[in-house]
């Protein structure tokens, strides 16, 4: 089969391409079949009109004109996407996210002949990101209308996590219980590879960056609405331990603020985006991950990319028992899972895991073992072909 993925936004520095859309669509390559990812890089300009080949992926970043902004230049883009994705003669369009560009490259196809699937990756509407990020007022009305009628218009429905395909079903009443399905993120093949060599080079790289003292990590974006001074809070109370921070986001300054006000801000380490077998590398390279959440409908939509690539690289981790993290993880098996927006709770089992070295080892070899097991796209991938393949 021809498939084509309308990806949201570029490549990076968010991760719904790098982490949801490429795995999955490399696993289907492996099967046989050719799948190009069509991207819009609004955010990262620099991408414009760039054609990359990754793992038999086809990736096309669509032209950025200069000066133009704002909605004129998100319908841009959409059409372009549209349009490109009409020239390649798919047998099946795979739109990721139900607002945004790709969402309005699915208005201009709803009447294409094309088999259309849509993903819904995050909760987006009312009590989600909507409400969490200050878009103007009459961009949030027409970020809830576009959800709504995606989710209700596309043929099929593949959602990241348990309760988006809940509100998904419930959004789409009426319609066929099996039109919905539930894929959640999971590894890249390749970073088997990448995994290994990582940790043959554990040490030196450990040498090479000065890395004497228990690290603890943290990868991924920072939004505005994060959760992270729950993690200050537990740094704060481990003397012994550094905290490395690989991420992007505009939640960064307010994270740098909480960081000196802590007075831990000499045992932080602060880097920005990295390609992805650097991020590797440094994950492996690290003791412990951690990632905590509150309870919010945010967080338990979510499914973290960020805890694959822990998973994949061993890390024994202190995660919140939000969503899907209790799919992932089993709590004193393959991670450690704390109360959500418990501070005192995240510190006390972020100092277990640096005290017990050989349970924390035990953890993360739990951790990896599983993700293979239970989330590799190799075992899921003949169900989305059979989604793609259906008339």
């Amino acid at each position: 089969m021809r498939i084509v993925y309308l990806a949201p936004f570029a490549f990076a520095p968010k991760a719904t391409v790098s982490a949801r859309m490429l795995p999955m669509a490399a696993a289907l390559v492996r099967r046989g079949h050719q799948v190009t990812i069509l991207l819009p890089p609004y955010d990262h300009p620099t991408h414009s009109g760039q054609v990359w080949e990754r793992h038999g992926v086809r990736l096309e970043n669509a032209h950025v004109p200069a000066g133009m902004s704002g909605w004129r230049l998100y319908w841009h883009l959409a059409h372009q996407l549209a349009a490109r994705a009409g020239q390649l003669r798919p047998d099946a369009i795979h739109v990721f996210k139900p607002v945004g560009v790709a969402a309005l490259a699915l208005w201009r196809l709803r009447r294409a002949p094309y088999r259309l699937v849509l993903d819904n990756d995050d909760w987006e509407g009312r009590g989600g990101w909507v409400d969490a990020n200050p878009y103007p007022p009459a961009q949030k009305l027409f970020m809830i209308w576009q959800e709504w009628w995606a989710l209700r218009f596309a043929p099929q429905v593949t959602c990241a996590s348990q309760i988006l395909l809940a509100r998904t079903q419930r959004l789409r009443a009426g319609k066929p219980a099996d039109s919905v399905h539930l894929f959640p993120n999971g590894p890249g093949e390749w970073l088997r590879a990448s995994v290994a060599q990582a940790e043959a080079n554990r040490a030196a790289l450990r040498r090479q960056l000065g890395w004497d003292q228990p690290m603890v990590i943290y990868a991924g974006n920072v939004p505005l609405n994060h959760d992270l001074d729950i993690a200050v809070h537990a740094l704060r109370a481990l003397p012994r331990a550094r905290w490395a921070i690989v991420a992007a986001g505009e939640g960064l300054p307010a994270l740098r603020r909480a960081v000196a006000q802590a007075g831990i801000g000499e045992r932080v380490i602060w880097q920005g985006f990295m390609p992805h077998d650097q991020l590797i590398a440094w994950l492996v390279a690290a003791d412990v991950a951690i990632y905590p959440y509150r309870d919010t409908l945010i967080n338990r939509a979510k499914c973290s990319g960020k805890v694959i690539d822990y998973m994949v690289c061993g890390k024994p981790m202190v995660v919140s028992d939000v969503g899907m993290n209790r799919t992932y993880l089993e709590h004193e098996r393959s991670a450690l899972l704390t109360p959500p927006g418990d501070g005192e709770a995240f510190r006390a089992g972020l100092a277990r895991l640096l005290a017990e070295p050989a349970f924390a080892a035990e953890l993360g070899r739990a951790a990896q073992q599983r993700v293979w097991a239970h989330f590799g796209w190799e075992g899921r991938i003949a169900a989305l072909e059979q989604i793609y393949a259906a008339r």
